[in-house]
Protein backbone atom coordinates (compact mmCIF):
# COMPACT_ATOMS: atom_id res chain seq x y z
CA UNK A 1 0.00 0.00 0.00
CA UNK A 2 0.98 3.43 -0.64
CA UNK A 3 2.66 5.01 2.15
CA UNK A 4 0.43 8.53 2.20
CA UNK A 5 -2.69 5.69 2.52
CA UNK A 6 -0.60 3.72 5.62
CA UNK A 7 -0.46 7.35 7.32
CA UNK A 8 -3.88 8.62 6.77
CA UNK A 9 -5.13 5.17 8.18
CA UNK A 10 -3.11 5.39 11.44
CA UNK A 11 -3.92 9.00 11.57
CA UNK A 12 -8.01 8.35 11.74
CA UNK A 13 -7.21 5.88 14.44
CA UNK A 14 -5.08 8.82 16.26
CA UNK A 15 -2.13 7.12 15.53
CA UNK A 16 1.44 8.39 14.63
CA UNK A 17 4.11 6.31 12.79
CA UNK A 18 8.48 6.31 12.67
CA UNK A 19 9.55 5.77 9.62
CA UNK A 20 11.26 2.32 10.33
CA UNK A 21 7.39 1.19 11.12
CA UNK A 22 5.93 3.27 8.14
CA UNK A 23 8.70 1.18 5.99
CA UNK A 24 8.01 -2.39 8.00
CA UNK A 25 4.00 -1.59 6.68
CA UNK A 26 4.87 -1.48 2.98
CA UNK A 27 4.39 -4.96 2.00
CA UNK A 28 1.97 -6.14 4.80
CA UNK A 29 -1.61 -6.24 4.86
CA UNK A 30 -2.69 -3.51 7.70
CA UNK A 31 -5.74 -4.20 8.68
CA UNK A 32 -4.57 -6.97 11.28
CA UNK A 33 -2.15 -4.04 12.55
CA UNK A 34 -5.09 -1.36 12.71
CA UNK A 35 -7.44 -3.83 14.64
CA UNK A 36 -4.13 -3.86 17.76
CA UNK A 37 -4.47 -1.46 20.98
CA UNK A 38 -1.57 0.35 21.27
CA UNK A 39 0.40 2.42 24.25
CA UNK A 40 0.66 5.79 23.49
CA UNK A 41 0.15 7.94 20.35
CA UNK A 42 3.80 7.11 18.32
CA UNK A 43 3.93 2.88 16.78
CA UNK A 44 7.29 1.68 16.27
CA UNK A 45 8.20 -1.08 14.11
CA UNK A 46 8.55 -3.15 17.63
CA UNK A 47 5.25 -2.28 18.54
CA UNK A 48 4.33 -3.88 15.19
CA UNK A 49 6.15 -6.54 15.22
CA UNK A 50 4.90 -7.79 18.33
CA UNK A 51 3.99 -11.81 17.89
CA UNK A 52 0.50 -12.49 19.11
CA UNK A 53 -0.21 -15.65 21.16
CA UNK A 54 -0.50 -18.65 18.94
CA UNK A 55 -1.34 -21.88 20.27
CA UNK A 56 -1.27 -25.17 18.66
CA UNK A 57 -2.37 -28.72 19.25
CA UNK A 58 0.58 -30.96 18.46
CA UNK A 59 -0.75 -34.49 20.22
CA UNK A 60 -3.98 -35.16 21.56
CA UNK A 61 -5.99 -38.32 21.15
CA UNK A 62 -9.63 -37.90 21.26
CA UNK A 63 -10.93 -41.69 21.20
CA UNK A 64 -9.84 -44.92 21.55
CA UNK A 65 -11.10 -47.93 20.02
CA UNK A 66 -13.98 -50.17 21.71
CA UNK A 67 -13.08 -53.20 19.72
CA UNK A 68 -9.39 -54.35 19.18
CA UNK A 69 -9.20 -56.64 16.14
CA UNK A 70 -6.12 -58.58 14.81
CA UNK A 71 -5.68 -56.56 12.14
CA UNK A 72 -5.54 -53.54 14.80
CA UNK A 73 -2.87 -55.29 16.99
CA UNK A 74 -0.31 -55.54 14.01
CA UNK A 75 -0.28 -52.11 12.93
CA UNK A 76 0.41 -50.79 16.61
CA UNK A 77 3.07 -52.57 17.12
CA UNK A 78 4.43 -52.27 13.27
CA UNK A 79 3.40 -48.31 13.72
CA UNK A 80 5.45 -48.44 17.00
CA UNK A 81 8.62 -50.26 15.67
CA UNK A 82 8.26 -47.61 12.09
CA UNK A 83 8.09 -44.31 14.49
CA UNK A 84 11.27 -45.52 16.82
CA UNK A 85 13.24 -46.98 14.33
CA UNK A 86 13.03 -43.15 12.13
CA UNK A 87 14.17 -41.62 15.92
CA UNK A 88 17.10 -43.64 16.01
CA UNK A 89 18.05 -43.93 12.53
CA UNK A 90 18.46 -39.74 12.79
CA UNK A 91 19.97 -40.31 16.31
CA UNK A 92 22.59 -43.05 15.71
CA UNK A 93 24.61 -42.87 13.23
CA UNK A 94 25.55 -46.54 12.28
CA UNK A 95 25.16 -48.58 9.72
CA UNK A 96 22.33 -51.07 10.63
CA UNK A 97 21.81 -54.37 9.85
CA UNK A 98 17.87 -56.49 10.20
CA UNK A 99 17.79 -59.20 11.96
CA UNK A 100 17.68 -62.12 9.47
CA UNK A 101 20.87 -61.01 8.31
CA UNK A 102 22.83 -61.67 11.24
CA UNK A 103 25.56 -64.61 10.29
CA UNK A 104 27.86 -66.22 13.06
CA UNK A 105 30.83 -64.65 11.15
CA UNK A 106 31.36 -62.65 14.48
CA UNK A 107 32.13 -59.21 13.58
CA UNK A 108 30.42 -56.36 15.39
CA UNK A 109 26.75 -55.50 14.12
CA UNK A 110 24.05 -52.64 14.97
CA UNK A 111 20.83 -53.45 15.04
CA UNK A 112 17.41 -52.30 16.00
CA UNK A 113 14.73 -54.05 17.81
CA UNK A 114 11.30 -54.83 20.01
CA UNK A 115 12.12 -56.63 23.76
CA UNK A 116 9.41 -59.50 23.69
CA UNK A 117 11.25 -60.90 26.38
CA UNK A 118 13.43 -60.72 29.16
CA UNK A 119 15.42 -63.57 31.10
CA UNK A 120 17.73 -63.84 33.93
CA UNK A 121 20.02 -67.05 33.41
CA UNK A 122 23.06 -66.91 35.73
CA UNK A 123 24.78 -63.89 35.58
CA UNK A 124 23.45 -62.78 32.04
CA UNK A 125 20.21 -61.77 30.79
CA UNK A 126 18.80 -62.77 27.76
CA UNK A 127 16.64 -60.47 25.47
CA UNK A 128 14.73 -61.60 22.78
CA UNK A 129 14.41 -58.95 19.71
CA UNK A 130 12.15 -58.53 17.18
CA UNK A 131 12.60 -56.83 14.40
CA UNK A 132 9.89 -56.82 10.77
CA UNK A 133 11.87 -59.59 9.82
CA UNK A 134 12.84 -62.20 12.49
CA UNK A 135 13.18 -62.71 16.40
CA UNK A 136 16.89 -63.21 18.11
CA UNK A 137 18.01 -63.32 21.46
CA UNK A 138 20.82 -61.08 22.56
CA UNK A 139 22.75 -62.14 25.77
CA UNK A 140 23.55 -59.03 28.16
CA UNK A 141 26.06 -58.97 31.24
CA UNK A 142 23.71 -55.91 32.50
CA UNK A 143 20.26 -54.85 30.64
CA UNK A 144 20.31 -51.18 32.60
CA UNK A 145 16.57 -49.89 32.27
CA UNK A 146 15.75 -52.15 29.71
CA UNK A 147 11.93 -52.90 29.95
CA UNK A 148 9.48 -55.28 27.90
CA UNK A 149 8.06 -53.49 24.67
CA UNK A 150 11.04 -51.25 24.65
CA UNK A 151 12.15 -49.96 21.10
CA UNK A 152 16.16 -50.00 21.25
CA UNK A 153 19.39 -50.05 19.24
CA UNK A 154 21.81 -52.48 20.10
CA UNK A 155 25.95 -52.59 19.35
CA UNK A 156 26.74 -56.42 19.68
CA UNK A 157 28.68 -59.34 18.55
CA UNK A 158 26.87 -61.09 15.20
CA UNK A 159 27.09 -65.23 16.46
CA UNK A 160 24.41 -67.07 14.02
CA UNK A 161 21.18 -67.44 16.17
CA UNK A 162 22.57 -65.09 19.02
CA UNK A 163 23.99 -61.72 19.24
CA UNK A 164 26.20 -60.78 22.06
CA UNK A 165 25.15 -57.39 23.22
CA UNK A 166 28.02 -54.83 23.95
CA UNK A 167 25.69 -52.05 24.48
CA UNK A 168 22.38 -50.41 24.63
CA UNK A 169 21.70 -47.32 22.67
CA UNK A 170 18.35 -45.56 23.53
CA UNK A 171 17.43 -42.35 21.08
CA UNK A 172 17.79 -39.92 24.21
CA UNK A 173 17.07 -36.44 23.13
CA UNK A 174 19.93 -34.03 21.18
CA UNK A 175 21.96 -31.92 22.85
CA UNK A 176 20.62 -28.09 22.20
CA UNK A 177 20.11 -24.68 23.49
CA UNK A 178 17.34 -23.98 25.55
CA UNK A 179 14.64 -22.78 23.09
CA UNK A 180 12.76 -19.10 23.68
CA UNK A 181 9.66 -18.40 23.53
CA UNK A 182 7.20 -15.24 25.04
CA UNK A 183 4.79 -14.98 27.97
CA UNK A 184 4.61 -16.78 30.85
CA UNK A 185 2.32 -19.71 32.08
CA UNK A 186 1.45 -21.26 35.63
CA UNK A 187 1.37 -25.19 36.10
CA UNK A 188 -0.39 -26.81 38.60
CA UNK A 189 -1.78 -30.69 39.24
CA UNK A 190 -3.24 -32.96 41.69
CA UNK A 191 -5.92 -30.52 43.32
CA UNK A 192 -8.45 -33.66 44.64
CA UNK A 193 -10.91 -31.27 44.78
CA UNK A 194 -12.97 -35.17 45.89
CA UNK A 195 -10.61 -34.76 49.25
CA UNK A 196 -8.74 -31.16 49.84
CA UNK A 197 -10.76 -28.23 50.65
CA UNK A 198 -12.09 -26.25 47.91
CA UNK A 199 -11.01 -22.69 49.87
CA UNK A 200 -7.27 -24.16 49.29
CA UNK A 201 -8.19 -24.22 45.75
CA UNK A 202 -10.28 -20.79 45.68
CA UNK A 203 -7.22 -19.16 47.22
CA UNK A 204 -4.95 -20.71 44.64
CA UNK A 205 -7.96 -19.18 41.77
CA UNK A 206 -7.72 -15.49 43.68
CA UNK A 207 -4.11 -15.23 43.27
CA UNK A 208 -3.69 -16.23 39.95
CA UNK A 209 -6.27 -14.61 38.37
CA UNK A 210 -3.73 -11.22 39.40
CA UNK A 211 -0.84 -12.77 37.51
CA UNK A 212 0.71 -11.64 34.65
CA UNK A 213 0.18 -14.68 32.76
CA UNK A 214 -3.24 -15.84 30.69
CA UNK A 215 -2.66 -19.65 31.10
CA UNK A 216 -2.73 -21.96 33.05
CA UNK A 217 -2.02 -25.93 33.01
CA UNK A 218 -3.52 -28.58 35.09
CA UNK A 219 -1.64 -31.85 35.26
CA UNK A 220 -4.94 -34.52 36.47
CA UNK A 221 -5.75 -35.82 39.21
CA UNK A 222 -8.63 -32.85 39.72
CA UNK A 223 -10.75 -34.88 41.88
CA UNK A 224 -14.21 -33.40 41.81
CA UNK A 225 -14.46 -32.02 37.77
CA UNK A 226 -18.03 -30.33 38.63
CA UNK A 227 -16.76 -28.30 41.37
CA UNK A 228 -13.33 -27.31 39.50
CA UNK A 229 -15.09 -26.16 36.36
CA UNK A 230 -17.67 -23.99 38.75
CA UNK A 231 -14.38 -22.48 40.42
CA UNK A 232 -12.72 -21.42 37.24
CA UNK A 233 -16.17 -20.63 36.10
CA UNK A 234 -16.45 -17.45 38.82
CA UNK A 235 -13.03 -16.87 39.37
CA UNK A 236 -10.69 -17.16 36.54
CA UNK A 237 -13.49 -16.44 33.36
CA UNK A 238 -10.55 -14.16 31.60
CA UNK A 239 -7.89 -16.77 31.32
CA UNK A 240 -6.78 -20.29 29.30
CA UNK A 241 -7.08 -23.54 31.51
CA UNK A 242 -5.39 -26.32 29.70
CA UNK A 243 -6.23 -29.39 31.53
CA UNK A 244 -5.44 -33.07 31.55
CA UNK A 245 -6.96 -36.31 33.01
CA UNK A 246 -5.56 -38.07 35.69
CA UNK A 247 -6.09 -41.56 37.09
CA UNK A 248 -9.16 -39.91 39.57
CA UNK A 249 -10.55 -39.21 36.01
CA UNK A 250 -9.44 -42.03 34.00
CA UNK A 251 -7.66 -45.62 34.24
CA UNK A 252 -6.98 -45.74 30.93
CA UNK A 253 -3.75 -44.52 29.44
CA UNK A 254 -3.73 -43.13 26.91
CA UNK A 255 -6.76 -41.37 28.21
CA UNK A 256 -9.05 -39.23 26.05
CA UNK A 257 -9.67 -35.67 27.24
CA UNK A 258 -12.27 -34.71 30.16
CA UNK A 259 -15.72 -33.12 29.18
CA UNK A 260 -16.19 -29.67 30.08
CA UNK A 261 -18.69 -27.00 29.17
CA UNK A 262 -16.66 -23.98 30.00
CA UNK A 263 -14.98 -22.73 26.85
CA UNK A 264 -12.26 -20.94 28.36
CA UNK A 265 -10.90 -24.39 29.78
CA UNK A 266 -8.98 -26.18 26.88
CA UNK A 267 -9.38 -30.42 27.15
CA UNK A 268 -6.53 -32.44 26.23
CA UNK A 269 -5.63 -36.16 26.87
CA UNK A 270 -2.91 -37.72 28.86
CA UNK A 271 -0.39 -37.56 27.56
CA UNK A 272 -0.16 -34.37 25.08
CA UNK A 273 1.90 -32.02 23.75
CA UNK A 274 0.70 -27.89 22.54
CA UNK A 275 2.71 -25.43 21.23
CA UNK A 276 2.68 -21.91 22.98
CA UNK A 277 3.86 -18.82 22.17
CA UNK A 278 7.16 -20.59 20.93
CA UNK A 279 7.61 -23.51 22.81
CA UNK A 280 6.58 -27.02 23.20
CA UNK A 281 4.89 -28.42 26.38
CA UNK A 282 4.58 -32.30 27.23
CA UNK A 283 1.49 -32.76 29.52
CA UNK A 284 1.71 -35.97 30.80
CA UNK A 285 0.50 -36.84 34.64
CA UNK A 286 2.64 -40.00 35.63
CA UNK A 287 6.37 -39.23 34.29
CA UNK A 288 9.22 -40.79 34.61
CA UNK A 289 13.23 -39.33 33.30
CA UNK A 290 13.48 -42.96 31.20
CA UNK A 291 10.78 -41.53 29.17
CA UNK A 292 12.74 -38.64 27.73
CA UNK A 293 15.74 -41.00 26.92
CA UNK A 294 13.63 -43.94 25.55
CA UNK A 295 11.61 -41.32 23.25
CA UNK A 296 8.57 -43.02 24.27
CA UNK A 297 5.87 -42.34 26.98
CA UNK A 298 5.35 -45.45 28.97
CA UNK A 299 3.37 -48.53 28.27
CA UNK A 300 0.06 -48.50 26.81
CA UNK A 301 -3.00 -50.29 28.38
CA UNK A 302 -4.72 -50.34 24.83
CA UNK A 303 -4.12 -50.98 21.82
CA UNK A 304 -4.90 -48.42 19.10
CA UNK A 305 -4.23 -48.40 15.22
CA UNK A 306 -1.04 -46.35 15.87
CA UNK A 307 1.12 -45.75 18.67
CA UNK A 308 0.67 -42.64 20.54
CA UNK A 309 2.80 -42.48 23.08
CA UNK A 310 6.34 -42.51 20.87
CA UNK A 311 7.99 -38.87 21.24
CA UNK A 312 8.31 -38.00 17.92
CA UNK A 313 8.45 -34.28 19.03
CA UNK A 314 11.19 -32.73 21.10
CA UNK A 315 9.22 -30.87 24.00
CA UNK A 316 11.01 -27.85 25.39
CA UNK A 317 8.61 -28.43 28.73
CA UNK A 318 7.78 -31.44 30.67
CA UNK A 319 4.90 -31.00 33.48
CA UNK A 320 3.80 -33.88 35.28
CA UNK A 321 2.38 -34.58 38.73
CA UNK A 322 0.90 -37.99 40.69
CA UNK A 323 3.84 -37.44 43.10
CA UNK A 324 2.85 -35.12 44.92
CA UNK A 325 5.93 -34.18 45.62
CA UNK A 326 7.08 -30.35 43.63
CA UNK A 327 10.27 -30.42 41.90
CA UNK A 328 11.60 -28.54 39.31
CA UNK A 329 14.51 -29.92 37.13
CA UNK A 330 16.47 -29.50 33.79
CA UNK A 331 17.60 -32.39 31.61
CA UNK A 332 19.14 -31.29 27.88
CA UNK A 333 17.32 -27.97 27.82
CA UNK A 334 13.84 -29.56 29.16
CA UNK A 335 12.61 -27.67 31.98
CA UNK A 336 10.50 -30.51 33.78
CA UNK A 337 8.24 -29.34 36.67
CA UNK A 338 6.12 -31.36 38.98
CA UNK A 339 4.18 -28.46 41.22
CA UNK A 340 3.11 -30.95 44.47
CA UNK A 341 -0.54 -31.24 45.29
CA UNK A 342 -3.20 -29.36 47.54
CA UNK A 343 -2.98 -32.88 49.78
CA UNK A 344 0.59 -32.58 50.86
CA UNK A 345 2.62 -29.74 49.45
CA UNK A 346 1.38 -27.56 46.69
CA UNK A 347 3.64 -25.20 45.06
CA UNK A 348 2.24 -24.04 41.59
CA UNK A 349 4.97 -22.81 39.15
CA UNK A 350 5.80 -19.66 36.81
CA UNK A 351 7.68 -20.04 33.93
CA UNK A 352 8.83 -17.02 32.00
CA UNK A 353 8.90 -18.33 28.10
CA UNK A 354 11.35 -15.71 26.85
CA UNK A 355 14.08 -16.57 29.86
CA UNK A 356 12.96 -20.02 30.93
CA UNK A 357 13.10 -18.92 34.41
CA UNK A 358 11.37 -20.68 37.08
CA UNK A 359 9.63 -19.27 40.44
CA UNK A 360 8.12 -21.75 42.48
CA UNK A 361 5.13 -20.09 44.61
CA UNK A 362 4.08 -20.82 48.08
CA UNK A 363 1.04 -19.22 48.96
CA UNK A 364 1.09 -20.11 52.94
CA UNK A 365 3.79 -16.98 53.70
Amino acid sequence: MDQKKIIQKFMEKGKLLTPSALEFLEDKDIDTFLSRNYPGILITETDLSFTLPVMKIVKNITTLPKEITTEDFVSFWRSKYTKMQGIILGRVRKEFTSLNKIDSTRKEVYVIGIVKTIEKKGEKFSVELEDLTATTPVIFDDIEDLEIDDVIAIKGISAGNVIYGKQILYPDLPLRSPAKGYDKACFISDIHLEESPASDFETFLKWFVKEDTDYLFVSGDIGDIKLFEELVEEHCYNKTIIVIPGEKESQDYPATPINFKNKNIVSLSNPAIIELNGLKILVIHKFDLTMLKKRHLGRTKIITKEDYLTLEEVPDIVHCGHTHEPRVSNYKSVTIINSGSLLTNFSPVIVDFSTRETIQINLNK
